[in-house]
């Protein structure tokens, strides 16, 4: 069993689909089924089910547990060798959307200018989404809004704010307010269960979503007057002074959020990754986390 077939089977089964996998492995799609085929020979074991895509069988899950752990030591082992004082080499990060369209365009700006030699990736979705990206050794940390319970995870950096709820300017009445759509991110998201928590405890029980999973989508829907939203109040400061929207305040047990920078507690804490922490530290509302 040699490592590229490991990778080549690691990524099948994260993508549940040979083709996908050959495009991230850039591969064809006919090599990738090779090499899961040899390694199905190797083992003398059947790694995949083949039907309407590529999907674990118990033994294949078995295995996986095993090739995340190897590659895992093998990038970490590459990272050691290579880590030096000057920070170089790829820093793959996560965040929820609102996070990557607020605060993180102008810290990769200021931290490209200071570490040109690092190359800096960055995927967003939601918080489970994302940990489970950290869990598997996929990003090298992850900005979350939610809680996660896992022993795997470390905490670094947090941030509390208040979410408000947002209206064209001309609206007044909180409750006529939530009579109108809400552009709101899909179900996962810690925003809408806050949300929905506030709305049932109000006694609005039939509402209407709007999916929009792209935070300045949500912004622009609500000046145009397509419905209201729940967002970070710290995100729309610069639109509200200049009369685009407005704000009304929740009650705390729904409004008050935190957001959390992640990594896995055994991953290799690389100097681009230090200098990141330590620039989003002195740049943004984040503090590092009390033990």
């Amino acid at each position: 069993m040699e490592s590229t077939e490991l990778r080549v089977f690691h990524a099948v089964a994260i993508e549940g689909s040979v083709t996908k996998a050959a495009q991230v492995l850039g591969y064809v799609p006919s090599n990738v089924t090779a090499r899961v085929q040899q390694l199905e020979a190797q083992l003398n074991a059947q790694l995949f089910y083949r039907q309407r895509g590529m999907v674990l069988t118990p033994t294949g899950e078995k295995l996986l547990v095993y090739a995340e752990r190897i590659l895992h030591l093998l990038d970490e082992a590459e990272k050691a060798v290579n880590d030096a004082e000057e920070p170089a080499g790829r820093l793959a990060l996560g965040a929820n959307q609102t996070t990557a369209a607020f605060f993180l365009p102008k810290v990769f700006a200021e931290y490209h200018k200071l570490y040109p030699r690092v190359d800096l990736s960055l995927i967003t979705s939601h918080s489970y989404e994302l940990a489970q990206k950290v869990n598997r050794f996929q990003l090298d940390g992850a900005f979350v809004t939610s809680t996660v319970n896992d022993g795997n995870i470390v905490k670094v950096l947090a941030f509390e704010e208040e979410l408000v709820l947002i209206a064209e300017p001309e609206d007044r009445d909180l409750h006529v307010l939530c009579t109108k759509p809400f552009l709101i991110n899909s179900v996962g998201c810690s925003y809408r269960t806050q949300l929905d928590g506030w709305l049932s405890s109000e006694g609005f029980i039939s509402v209407r979503y709007m999916e929009f999973n792209h935070f300045d989508a949500i912004i622009g829907g609500v000046i145009s007057g397509l419905g209201v939203s729940l967002v970070p109040k710290s995100s729309i400061l610069q639109q509200e002074q200049e009369g685009l929207l407005k704000s009304f305040a929740i009650p705390k047990q729904y409004s008050s959020t935190k957001t959390f920078f992640i990594r896995h507690k055994d991953s290799l804490v690389t100097s681009a990754l230090t200098k990141f922490i330590d620039l989003v530290e002195t740049s943004t509302p984040y503090r590092t986390v009390e033990s």
